[in-house]
């Protein structure tokens, strides 16, 4: 199982996933995982709660020795209007800066993907996400293909995947734009979260990808939606990305 390579990751402190269903969303729970992810964008405790509660569960990533909060990714799987689909959706995703670029989120992903597709064999699944610029790099970088939201459908495919991106949005009470197709989400960063990578990061060929369809997203509280489907290329990605981030020194190059 993926999960096993956390026990061999090169983490210091080593880090154990959780999951948490949504059932046992507390909210002394929630104000935690709130704590975190309001220090890295600044966001309302309330308009955290409502998505939190749009998902099925979350992945929670914890120091071993304290217990301490680094991370976490909120998940549901829904079914689309094409037959025999299924919509995985990201939610929320935040990772402390010391903890990032470790393969954490690709490996919530990937273990969600795989419990879901084994309730669902036969069904065919997509990711949808809405995304900061670091999710979407994060992402996207790690995949052999993928596709932007296209707010005006040409296909059949196209109009099941717009369905379930507003949908989404209404869940979470985000706006969409329908000209460019970027969701107002209300989630604003803060100067020391992009300080904290350099210009040249911007420059990567995901991030400049982001800033084409967003390019006010340093200011406008407003993320990206595209998908994928979990195709053997792209699995294939996932995995190998995946398995090296989770084995790099912690010290090697993001």
């Amino acid at each position: 199982m993926l999960s096993h390579l956390l026990h061999l990751s090169r983490h210091t402190p080593p880090v154990r996933m959780e999951t948490v269903s949504r059932e046992a969303f507390s909210p002394e729970f929630l104000r935690e995982l709130h704590a975190l992810a309001n220090g890295l964008m600044a966001e309302d405790e309330e308009h955290f709660r409502v998505h939190a509660l749009t998902n099925d569960l979350v992945h929670v990533f914890r120091r071993r020795d304290t217990r301490a909060v680094v991370g976490f990714q909120f998940w549901k799987a829904v079914p689309m209007s094409l037959p025999r689909t299924r919509a995985i959706v990201g939610g929320k995703l935040r990772i402390q800066p010391a903890f990032r670029q470790r393969g954490l989120h690709l490996l919530s992903g990937l273990t969600f993907f795989f419990q879901d597709k084994l309730q669902h064999p036969r069904s065919r699944h997509y990711r949808l996400s809405i995304a900061s610029p670091f999710g979407f790099v994060s992402i996207t970088e790690a995949l052999a293909r993928y596709h932007p939201f296209q707010p005006r459908p040409r296909t059949r495919e196209e109009q099941a995947l717009r369905d379930a991106f507003l949908s989404l949005a209404r869940e979470s009470h985000f706006q969409v734009d329908e000209e460019s197709g970027v969701f107002f989400v209300g989630i604003f960063m803060t100067p020391e979260t992009l300080g904290r990578y350099p210009p040249a990061y911007f420059e990567r060929p995901s991030a400049r990808a982001y800033a084409a369809i967003n390019p006010g997203f340093r200011t406008n509280g407003s993320y990206v939606g595209f998908w994928f489907r979990f195709t053997p290329d792209n699995l294939a990605s996932l995995t190998r990305a995946t398995v090296r981030k989770l084995l790099r020194r912690q010290d090697a190059d993001v």
